[in-house]
């Protein structure tokens, strides 16, 4: 059994409140956690408005599915306009 974790820092430029930023992680959290089957969770810097760490967790047998999930929750958070990714570390094990 393998596990693969993401650590993403993430940045929101038009957020003007601790509100409306949980607001963008809340449903950025759901919609990724319906459409790759992720636990995910914000672990960092919950109480700073424009700025976010949420960490993602999949398990699987074979590391190269692992990566690529973990490459399509990246890119479907590059293609969000209101996110900005700022740095991304990542470890399968």
């Amino acid at each position: 059994m393998l596990v693969g974790i993401c650590e993403l820092f993430i940045y929101l430029p038009d957020c003007q409140s601790l509100k409306e930023k949980r607001s963008i992680i809340k449903r950025l959290k759901s919609h990724l956690r319906k459409k790759y089957n992720i636990s995910i969770s914000e672990i960092g810097q919950k109480n700073i408005w424009k700025k976010c760490t949420i960490g993602i967790s999949c398990i699987g047998d074979n590391r190269q599915i692992i990566d690529k999930i973990i490459d399509r929750v990246i890119k479907d958070i590059e293609s969000n306009a209101k996110i900005e990714l700022v740095n991304i570390q990542t470890s399968i094990s």
